[in-house]
C-alpha cells in the first residue's frame, strides 16, 4: 500500500517555504501522511498547525505524483496544494528549521531538497511562483 502525503506549497516573494527537523539532511514542504480517515484538508490543518502554528485559510490542489520517501525508501502519493493561510510562522513539534527557497536555490543546489521538491520546483518556475 503507498502512503498518501499532503504538502503545502507557500510563497512569498517568489520564494517557496521549506521546513526539516531533526538529523534530517533535507528540506521539504510543510505537511505530512493522511492518518486514519482524514480528508486532504483535514490532515493539512492538522499538520500546519502542528508544525509551523499556522491555520489554514484556503488549499487548491496544484500537482499529484508519486516518489519515493528519501527517509523510509518507500513509495508514497504526494499531493500539494497552493495555500493560503493565516498567523505567524514559528517551527514547532518535529520541525527544526524553516527556509525561504527561491528559483536560484534551486539553480545552485547547494541546499538538499526531498525528491518532491527537485520534481516540484520546475512547475512553480514554469508556472511563475518562483
Amino acid at each position: 500500500m503507498i502512503a498518501d502525503r499532503i504538502g503545502a506549497i507557500i510563497t512569498r516573494n517568489k520564494q517557496i517555504l521549506l521546513v526539516t527537523g531533526y538529523d534530517e539532511t533535507l528540506y521539504w514542504t510543510p505537511g505530512g501522511k493522511i492518518e486514519h480517515h482524514e480528508t486532504h484538508e483535514s490532515c493539512l490543518k492538522r499538520e500546519l498547525f502542528a508544525e509551523l502554528g499556522i491555520a489554514l485559510k484556503s488549499m487548491k490542489h496544484y500537482e499529484s505524483m508519486i516518489l519515493v520517501n528519501e527517509t523510509s525508501n518507500s513509495k508514497q502519493k504526494n499531493y500539494y496544494y497552493i495555500t493560503q493561510y493565516t498567523g505567524t510562522i514559528v517551527s514547532k513539534a518535529e520541525i527544526t528549521k524553516i527556509l525561504w527557497y527561491s528559483r536560484k536555490d534551486f539553480l545552485k543546489k547547494t541546499i538538499k531538497v526531498s525528491n518532491g521538491v527537485k520534481h516540484l520546483i520546475p512547475l512553480l518556475i514554469k508556472d511563475k511562483f518562483l
